[in-house]
């Protein structure tokens, strides 16, 4: 009895070891947004704002092999009412973009907030680093916004899968490990 007791323990503790270390290696890659800061400026929103990206080693090994990946932010207002849900004023696609050159070397980003659209790094490290910073992201509104109200934005960013070649597809639609994407996170809109 006091046997079955002590392995029932080990067990356990060996249980818990074991989903402490796999959620460890998922935390460890995907995306993640940590900080958005948005302003009004009455035309737009201009977005300033950090994201964490980290490729699993098959993305990775795919984009060192000159594969081009898609990015895509994407972003929804929101006004916010108080007994209903909120309601969408806006939702925009911003559609970013690593590849890698191997007859100069180097990673290239684009993105619209960029000067020139691009800008090159000599590792991966470095560009996925600068590709994560963005300042002053113009989101175009149709129509102004009303000041009196309250308003959030929702962002997440999430790899394109439909962007990669065609005989990739098939493959990567059935592989978790190229199913990157955030959660979807609020902030809070400035005027």
């Amino acid at each position: 009895m006091l046997a079955c007791k002590k392995t029932n323990k080990q067990l356990t503790f060996c249980l818990l070891l074991l989903i402490s270390f796999w959620s460890g290696v998922a935390s460890s890659r995907g995306f993640t947004m940590d900080r958005i800061e948005a302003r009004d400026d009455g035309e737009s929103i201009q977005v300033d704002g950090k994201l964490t990206l980290n490729l699993t080693d098959d993305v990775r090994k795919a984009l060192s092999k000159s594969i081009p990946l898609q990015l895509n932010m994407e972003f929804v207002l929101k006004r916010v009412r108080n007994y209903i849900w909120d309601k969408e004023v806006a939702i925009w696609v911003v559609p970013i973009a690593i590849f890698y050159k191997p007859v100069s070397d180097e990673y290239v980003i684009s993105r619209p907030d960029l000067f020139n659209q691009q800008e090159s790094f000599g590792n991966q490290h470095a560009a996925l680093e600068r590709l994560g910073v963005f300042k002053q992201l113009n989101l175009p509104l149709e129509q102004p916004i009303n000041h009196e109200k309250k308003y959030i934005l929702e962002a997440r960013i999430k790899l394109d899968l439909s962007k990669l070649p065609a005989m990739m597809r098939p493959l990567v639609y059935f592989s978790s490990s190229w199913h990157l994407n955030s959660k979807w996170t609020e902030w809070p809109l400035k005027h």
